[in-house]
């Protein structure tokens, strides 16, 4: 990274972990609003998938795509320390620079553990604390996509050709967006509370594709990196499945993003207009989900004290609280601070190149 920007990154992890706990949650609710936008594919994928893995009107489910990641990820930082796993593709693994996901002080991964181990389906239904019967069908269909492939040794395997080919391209243009979205975000409600510049260049409108390749190649690591995370990511409300996460998510919806630092909580944001109540057909809408699954998970996030309901309104509740949704992630902030910067700067540098 170059050295401006990693200074830049440090001052931000400063900034942010010297938040109080209330400010800190509210700014990961920047990035948690988003969250629902993270695993949609949209037509023109729906269009080039193969054997209609992808379907239209149909939202690609987040555990097929954190155990794709994860073999990806797997098959990657194996391939970058055995120079005899994919020959003929050795020019774009090392440049993908894989030796952060195995330098914990950069990302917080597992595959220094998993190098020379074989992964079968008892490992990734311990690793994700999905049942084996939900891992066999995703593994089913992603062999049968032509996305991975099984080997003797390593057991399950990215299909590099598929990789290098790079199918979702419009999904995953739209997926940084969001995300370079909110990153900007981020920094500016920093500026505000902090009445300063840290002179970090928007790039949320950035043109992706001019993207070459090789580079898209590289900066699609963190977000693999990200899907798996979310799927194993200790602190988060172990009673949540991923659509109540999604629900949760795609019920966010703001009216103003600058600014909320100036709050203490979240209801607050709701008695200034700066979130507004939803309902659940437009989390629906927004999530991509059908009407009576987002009704059914809304009823559980009810019962169980995450939404509250006036009338045909829904409302977030229990939102950094000592046993809220976030609780233990607040608890290690410093941890969290230091992951989720190393995730949006990595991207950053990269694109900031174009």
């Amino acid at each position: 990274m170059d050295p401006n920007l990693e200074a830049k990154k440090e001052k931000v992890i400063d900034l942010i972990n010297n938040l109080e706990d209330d400010n800190f949650a509210l700014l990961l609710l920047i990035h948690i609003s988003r969250y629902q936008n993270l695993f949609l594919h949209t037509e023109p994928d729906w269009e080039n998938s193969p054997n209609n893995w992808i379907t239209k009107n149909r939202r690609l489910q987040d555990e097929s795509i954190g155990v794709l990641s994860f073999i990806i990820l797997y098959s990657l930082t194996n391939a970058h320390v055995n120079e005899n796993l994919f020959p003929e593709y050795r020019k774009q693994i090392k440049a993908m620079k894989l030796e952060d996901f195995l330098d914990n002080n950069f990302f917080i991964t597992p595959f220094t553990n998993f190098i020379g181990k074989k992964i079968s389906l008892k490992v990734l239904e311990s690793f994700f604390s999905i049942p084996r019967e939900n891992i066999r069908r995703y593994i089913n269909s992603l062999i049968e996509a032509g996305f991975i492939s099984k080997d003797k040794k390593y057991g399950y395997l990215v299909n590099m050709e598929a990789y290098v080919q790079y199918i979702f391209t419009d999904s995953l243009s739209k997926i940084m967006k969001s995300l370079m979205r909110t990153f900007d975000d981020i920094i500016v409600n920093l500026e505000e509370k902090y009445q300063l510049k840290l002179n970090v260049k928007p790039i949320s409108l950035i043109n992706l594709e001019k993207v070459r390749p090789e580079v898209w190649n590289r900066i699609r690591l963190p977000m693999y990196h990200f899907w798996v995370r979310v799927l194993t990511l200790e602190g988060n409300d172990h009673l949540l499945s991923p659509n109540d996460r999604v629900v949760l998510s795609a019920s966010i919806y703001f009216r103003k993003r600058k600014g909320i630092l100036n709050f203490a909580n979240i209801s607050e944001l709701y008695e200034n207009d700066y979130l507004l109540p939803t309902n659940i057909s437009s989390i629906a809408e927004a999530s991509k989900m059908p009407r009576e699954t987002v009704r059914r998970c809304s009823n559980k996030l009810i019962k169980i004290g995450h939404f509250e309901k006036k009338g045909r309104q829904l409302f977030r509740i229990n939102y950094a609280h000592k046993d809220g949704e976030i609780a233990n992630i607040i608890k290690n902030k410093a941890v969290t601070t230091r992951d989720m910067m190393n995730f949006y700067f990595r991207i950053y540098d990269d694109l900031a190149q174009i």
